[in-house]
Parts: structure tokens; C-alpha cells; sequence
């Protein structure tokens, strides 16, 4: 046996041997039949009646035991096992992705100058003379070093050794995207061998793609392998300025006014005033421009610039932010959006109960406008009024389709018992269906009080319709106060630019009469306010509020007297009001084509790998529509829209896997003429997205699986900080069996041969 265990030992210099041994019964019912044996032998050989002497009887209680043991041995088939092994495993993750090639001032803290990018300021640190922290590595562990940008590449240290490779690291400008987790997932779970004792990543801790920290750290948890971080950069984020969440009208009218509302967004190392301007791609004239001044500590700030297009046509604006002092990351200062320009009369209906004051002078600011196109009723006019009015009708209209020759309706305190019946849903079907606008005008005889029976009028009205329609403080005068979500709306600028439109509202004559309102809807904008009265929920009493209504919108005035605002300024601010009310109303018919269809995104904007659904309404298209989907750069794609099962008329598509760019979708109307649709494929944010360090992320990566997290200023606690070697086993080696060899049975007869011979010497047979 000892020559067998020689020989193993010496063809395997690194193993390591122990006994093994396979038992049938439970190691307590072992242990307790070993103690059984034990004291039964014992006992027998204590109370045993010979003349030997008590040496003789304990030589041969001895021989019992032994021959026990060796059959129990041979019973659980005992055998040496041993297993090879040998140097463990630690992983190092070099961050080369572009955000590590940034210059951000840390370089002073591994000894240089402020110039060095974080990637030289990290494996400076790593491969100093003084701490050498890889050679260290190296004595203990086998050392697998990797660079990491957007996939793992493992180096090899070669005759010049590691330092020579982390001096000849460079960041990957060409890299998309920094998978980070990904790189630390594939190192845990790589094949052919045991996986690192531990892991030391050297990043600024930035994931724009694939895996988070956090994942990365339950597998490193799961693994037994603490991650240890030597976070590099500031952690403050450097100077940046970005402009983001740019909202704005898609189709408008000529000489409406556009309101471009969007969110700039500062670091805390920005103090200086950012100009902000408009312009039309491919022009450097600048249509508007605001100063912001940015927040102490960074943060949010909306923007809102108006223009006003005076020619018809497509055209792409860019809003666009001076970039500051020191800024890296410049992409993200500009913002674009599509507008179609339209150069077209609004058809509007005017329908009201009374020949009113506020109905007199809408109407005749209406009929001297030449971008409006008016048909006007009058409930208590006399039979032969349509006949002499050039702009009146006799009666209202009872169908939808005679709803489609106007792009909005006004209704200004109609009498619910002398309206036809049909004219209330077929106005529903106008508004929710066919992208029609409704202004409500209350009055002080029907509107909103009057209407409670009328379930279509119900729908529409944007708040529960209170149980009467009395004045709420007449007699009081008071001026209506915007709201800040009103004042983003182009229809109540008064002025071309907020400060002044701000000035205009506070100088308007005051009026004398609101409705109450009642209960708003959830989805209900309140746009403008009673400065003192209440409403029904205790806040300001709402005075013009805002509702989408399916495919349209409808506006509520709870007054009826704007035409005071005349007073001393004849039509500046009473038609400028009204006539860009009516354009925003008339919008969702603008979407549609002259033919009644409209194709419509469900947003504009997508992420790479996003899917883009497609959505035609038109009538009588057939089985199917084509729909040309154009690119700035790439051919033009023909889309098979198919029928919907859901609605009738409505053609749908879904588009797949489209790369990053522009897209326009057109497709041909009843009319001959095109509706089209506008949307952009954006690549996620770069490497200059966010330039501070994540050493949040990180350290709460590390304590999830018992690492620690250091800066480059701390990396001398980090050498003393990584884990004592523990060797590993590679591979079991073939076992050695003892229960089985020939030896082990003669030691068996032996001891009882013997104790044969001693017991006959003393006659104790």
C-alpha cells in the first residue's frame, strides 16, 4: 500500500488525499454500533474466568476490535481518494469604453498632471512601482486580464508583462455602448475551469446597454466571487447642458401661433445663462430665442419659444441650446420636431340660442376674417333671417356627414328643447370620430344647467354637469387668470412673447358673469381661473377648461362676455383670442386628408428595436392599403396595411427591426390628395450621456456580494483589501481501493488466527 500511495503522490505532487468510505446506515447508527462492539468486548473480556492475567485478556480484547475494524472497513468499502489542485483564479475588467477616455481632472490623484482621461489615471495606479498591485496578483493567483467596452477581449501578459499591456490600453472611441454587467456576467460563468475568486473591474461605473450592476452582482453572489470596484472620474457631473421632452403641434394653419414647450435640462456646474433658440433646419435665422437661467445645483428648467409660420409647407425645426464652457457631451443640445403648415380656411359653425353680445361680435369678427369660412344659426331668429344673412343657415345640421363641411362648431347657450334631437349625437360622432372641435360658450339661460337630460351633451361637457346653471358672483368683476398649463397653450398668447402675453392678461377689462362649472373629469385641463371664487373641488373656480374627446377636443368657456375685452383695444386681443382658439380646434381635422383618412403613429419617438405601429382611417379603401414609408438615406419601402377586426374603415401594420434614422410614412386619401405621418428611430444615449462617476452603483454592487468599493485615491487600501488565495481543486484522481486487496483480508485471518493461538495457551477455549 505505502508503494502505491508513494507512486500516486509522486505523479501527482499537488494532490491532495483523504480516506473515503461508503456507509449503508446513518453515521449516528454507525458511531452507536461501533460503541456497541467496543464496550461488548470489553465486557467480555473483563468478566472472562481464566488464569491469564489482565495484560493477556486486554492483548486479546485488542485482536477483537481490530478484526471488527478491518471487516467494517472492508464492509463500507474504504478507499483513498484524492483530487488535484492548483492556483486559484482572479479576474481584472479594464473599462475602455469612450467615457473612459474623458479628461476630468482626476490625474492629480494618481501623481500627474490634471490632463490625464480616467482610463491612464486607472492603470497608472494599477501597474505603479510602488504598489504594483497586478504583480501581487500574479504571486498569488492565476491573473486573467480583460478589456471591456462592448464585448469581453481577454490580454495576455506576454514577456513584457502586464505593465506594458495596461500602458498600451486605449479607450474604444468606435464602441455603442458600455455592457458592463455583461462583460462581469461572462467572466463568472466562462467555461473550462473553476470560476475567479474574485473579480477587480477598473470603470467609472457607466451601463448604457445590456446587463445592470445589479444583476451582475447576484451572479457574482451566486458565485462566491466578490467584485471589488476601483471607480475612476469625478463624481460630480462635468459642465453639460440638454434639451429634451420636445412637444409642439404637428399640423397648423398659416399664421397660427406654434408653441415649441421643451425641458432643459443643466448640471450643477453650469451657472451661466443658456440661450436657447429657434430656428428652421438648414437656416441660421433665428425665429426665437430665451435666455434660462440654469439652478443652483442643477436641474430642470421648461422652455417655451412661439412662432408664428407665415408660409405654407413641411418644415423640420430645431431647437437648439448654446452649448457652455467645458461641455463634452454636445449632441444633446438640440432638439427637432415636424410641422406641416397649411395654408387653408377654418369652416366653422356658430350655433347659438340668443342673439347675445358675445354672439354679435364673434359673429362679425368672424365674417371679416378671411381665413375663416362661417355658417351661422340662431335658434330665436325669425324665418326669413337665413335668407337675408349671407353667413346664416336655417336649421342645424341632424347627420355627421353634414357635420364634415366644418372643422369646428361653437355652441353659445343653445336651448336643449328646441335643438333636434339628432344634433347631439351626431355633434358626439364629429368630435370623438371624425377630429371635429366643440367650444362650449355658457349662458345664462340653458348652458350647462339645461342639459343634464341630454346623455350625448353629457359626454362632451369636460365635468359633471352641475344641478343648475345660476351665476357663481355676478355682478363682481374679475379678471380671468391663465393657468401654467394654459399658458403653454398657443391659443391664449396674447403676445409673442410670454412676458408680454403675462402683461396682456393682467390688463384686460375685467367681466361680470361666470357658470359654475361643476365636478371636473380626470382627464379635464383647466386653462384659465376665477381669481377669488371656488369651484366644486374648494380650488379656483375653473373658467376655461380643456378636454380631449376621442379624435377631437372641446373647449369650455364658463363666461360669456370676452367681447369686453374690446374695450379701448377694438379686435387685438378679442379676435387674436378667438380666431387662434378656432385654429387649435380645427387641428384634429387638419391631421385627416381632404378625403376623411388619417394615418397616425401611436408616438413619434422609438428606441432601436421598438416596434412602430401603423394605423390608417379611411373609408372604402378595399382589402388593403399601401402605405410608402421614406427615409432621408435609404430607398423607399411599400407597408401592406391590413384591415383592423376591431373597427371598420381602420388599417393597421407593424413595422420591425427599422435602423436609426427619419421616417415618413404617406399614403393617398378618397381625394386623391396624401395624409402622411412623421416618426424618428433614436439611438439610446451615448457614452457622454451621463459623464459622473456611478459610484452608488457600484458600491451597492459590492456589498451585495461581498466586495468593496474604492476610488483611485484609495487603491493602496484596495491591495490589502483583496482575498487571501484559497487553492482550488482541478481535477479528482483516480481512487485507490483498500477494502478489496488481499492484504486486508490476511490482516483479518491474522488477528484472529492469532487470538486463536494465545486463547488455546490458556486454555480459554
Amino acid at each position: 500500500m505505502n508503494a502505491l500511495l508513494a507512486q500516486s503522490i509522486e505523479n501527482a505532487p499537488d494532490a491532495v488525499w483523504r480516506l473515503d468510505a461508503t456507509w449503508r446506515y446513518t453515521p449516528w447508527l454507525t458511531v452507536l454500533a461501533v460503541a456497541g462492539f467496543i464496550a461488548l468486548v470489553a465486557y467480555c473480556y473483563a468478566r472472562e474466568l481464566s488464569p491469564a492475567g489482565r495484560p493477556y485478556r486486554w492483548l486479546l480484547a485488542l485482536l477483537r476490535l481490530t478484526t471488527i475494524t478491518l471487516l467494517m472497513a472492508m464492509l463500507s468499502e474504504l478507499l483513498i481518494a484524492g483530487s488535484r489542485s492548483g492556483r486559484p483564479r482572479f479576474a481584472v475588467l479594464v473599462d475602455v469604453s469612450a467615457s473612459m477616455g474623458v479628461a476630468d481632472g482626476r490625474g492629480a490623484a494618481a501623481g500627474g498632471d490634471d490632463g490625464l482621461t480616467r482610463l491612464r489615471v486607472a492603470t497608472a495606479a494599477l501597474s505603479s512601482e510602488q504598489l504594483t498591485l497586478v504583480t501581487r496578483l500574479s504571486q498569488e493567483f492565476d491573473v486573467d486580464l480583460y478589456r471591456l467596452a462592448t464585448r469581453l477581449d481577454p490580454l495576455e501578459a506576454g514577456e513584457a508583462g502586464w505593465a506594458a499591456q495596461l500602458a498600451e490600453l486605449a479607450p474604444d472611441e468606435s464602441a455603442p455602448a458600455t455592457r458592463l454587467g455583461d462583460g462581469i456576467h461572462d467572466v463568472l460563468q466562462a467555461a473550462g475551469g473553476p470560476a475567479p475568486q474574485g473579480v477587480l473591474v477598473v470603470s467609472d461605473g457607466r451601463v448604457t446597454a445590456g446587463r445592470p450592476l445589479a444583476a451582475a452582482a447576484e451572479t457574482a453572489r451566486r458565485a462566491s466571487a466578490p467584485l471589488y470596484f476601483l471607480g475612476v472620474g469625478g463624481r460630480e457631473a462635468p459642465p453639460d447642458v440638454a434639451l429634451a421632452d420636445l412637444l409642439a403641434e404637428e399640423v397648423v394653419f398659416v399664421d397660427d401661433l406654434v408653441s415649441f414647450r421643451a425641458t432643459l435640462r443643466t448640471t450643477a456646474a453650469v451657472t451661466e445663462p443658456v440661450r436657447v433658440a429657434l430656428k428652421r433646419e438648414g437656416s441660421d435665422r433665428v425665429l426665437a430665442e430665451q435666455m434660462i437661467k440654469p439652478p443652483a445645483g442643477g436641474g430642470a428648467t421648461p422652455v417655451q419659444l412661439i412662432h408664428r409660420p407665415d408660409q405654407p409647407g413641411g418644415y423640420r425645426y430645431v431647437l437648439s441650446a448654446s452649448p457652455v464652457e467645458a461641455e463634452l457631451n454636445r449632441a444633446n443640445n438640440a432638439a427637432t420636431h415636424a410641422l406641416a403648415v397649411r395654408d387653408q380656411e377654418v369652416r366653422v359653425l356658430l350655433a347659438a340660442g340668443g342673439p347675445s353680445y358675445e354672439y354679435r361680435y364673434l359673429k362679425h369678427l368672424l365674417e371679416r376674417d378671411s381665413t375663416v369660412a362661417l355658417d351661422s344659426f340662431l335658434q330665436e331668429a325669425d324665418p326669413d333671417y337665413a335668407s337675408a344673412d349671407p353667413s346664416a343657415v336655417s336649421r342645424l345640421p341632424l347627420r355627421e356627414e353634414e357635420l364634415d363641411a366644418y372643422d369646428a362648431v361653437v355652441v353659445m347657450d343653445l336651448d336643449p328643447r328646441l335643438t333636434p334631437r339628432t344634433f347631439w349625437p351626431a355633434l358626439r360622432g364629429f368630435v370623438a370620430e371624425r377630429g371635429g372641435g366643440l367650444a362650449l360658450v355658457a349662458g345664462e339661460r340653458s348652458l350647462p344647467g339645461a342639459y343634464r337630460d341630454v346623455a350625448d351633451f353629457a359626454a362632451l361637457y369636460p365635468a359633471e354637469l352641475p344641478a343648475g346653471g345660476e351665476a357663481a358672483g355676478a355682478g363682481a368683476g374679475f379678471r380671468l387668470a391663465p393657468t401654467p398649463v394654459g399658458l403653454q397653450r398657443a391659443a391664449l398668447q396674447l403676445s409673442d412673447d410670454a412676458a408680454s402675453t403675462g402683461l396682456a392678461w393682467r390688463a384686460l377689462p375685467p367681466l361680470y358673469w361666470h357658470a359654475e362649472v361643476g365636478k371636473l373629469k380626470p382627464a379635464a385641463q383647466v386653462l384659465a381661473t376665477h381669481p377669488s371664487a371656488t369651484g366644486a373641488d374648494g380650488g379656483p373656480a375653473p373658467l376655461i377648461v380643456s378636454q380631449y374627446f376621442g379624435a377631437g377636443q372641446v373647449v369650455l368657456h364658463a363666461v360669456d362676455s370676452t367681447y369686453r375685452w374690446r374695450r379701448r383695444t377694438g379686435d387685438v386681443y378679442f379676435a387674436r383670442y378667438w380666431v387662434q382658439t378656432l385654429r387649435s380646434l380645427a387641428r384634429g381635422r387638419l391631421a385627416a386628408g381632404e378625403g376623411g383618412a388619417e394615418l397616425c403613429v401611436d408616438r413619434t419617438r422609438y428606441a432601436p428595436g421598438e416596434s412602430i405601429r401603423l394605423r390608417l382611417s379611411a373609408t372604402g379603401a378595399g382589402d388593403s392599403v399601401t402605405v410608402l414609408l421614406e427615409t432621408e438615406d435609404g430607398p423607399q419601402q411599400r407597408v401592406a396595411l391590413t384591415p383592423s377586426s376591431d373597427a371598420r374603415g381602420v388599417y393597421q401594420a407593424t413595422l420591425d427591426r427599422l435602423p436609426v434614422g427619419r421616417y415618413r410614412a404617406v399614403a393617398a386619401d378618397a381625394s386623391g390628395g396624401e395624409v402622411a405621418a412623421e416618426f424618428e428611430i433614436v439611438a439610446p444615449p451615448g457614452e457622454f450621456a451621463r459623464l459622473e462617476m456611478a459610484a452608488a452603483e457600484m458600491q451597492a454592487a459590492a456589498e451585495r456580494c461581498g466586495g468593496r468599493f474604492f476610488t483611485v485615491d484609495q487603491v493602496d487600501e484596495l491591495a490589502e483589501a483583496l482575498p487571501a488565495a484559497r487553492r482550488v481543486a482541478i481535477e479528482s484522481l483516480p481512487p485507490i481501493e483498500l477494502w478489496n486487496r488481499w492484504w486486508m483480508l490476511a490482516a483479518v485471518c491474522g488477528c484472529l488466527s492469532t487470538e486463536w493461538v494465545l486463547r488455546k495457551r490458556r486454555a480459554m477455549l
